[in-house]
């Protein structure tokens, strides 16, 4: 649904949506019974629970034992250079988060890992 329509959306991830319906959204996904016309007519929710989901998550989707890694990948200055070393750092993730960053990535992005 964000795909479809909510990339159009201004302030997509920046303005929050009520609190009750992204609650009512996560316990839908939770559940698995998730009527998308019930919650199509509202991406900043959509968007809400993926933050949500993101921010819940027991480590963070980079990893806590990646995090000097990436700062140092970002801090190269060359450009072919810092593209080698992110795609190094992408490769020692676990493969479950490896995954779900190269769907969110790609998926907003079109970028190609």
């Amino acid at each position: 649904m964000l795909l479809r329509t909510g990339l159009r959306e201004e302030g997509l991830f920046r303005l929050a949506a009520a609190a009750s319906v992204v609650k009512k959204l996560k316990s839908c996904l939770d559940s698995g019974t998730v009527d998308q016309n019930e919650f199509s007519y509202d991406p900043h929710a959509v968007a809400g629970a993926l933050k949500c989901y993101l921010r819940e998550l027991p480590e963070p989707l980079m990893t806590f034992e990646l995090y000097s890694d990436w700062f140092k990948a970002a801090a190269e200055k060359e450009t072919d250079e810092k593209l080698k070393q992110l795609r190094t750092v992408l490769q020692k993730l676990p493969t479950e988060n490896y995954n779900n960053l190269r769907y969110v990535r790609v998926s907003t992005l079109n970028i190609q890992f």
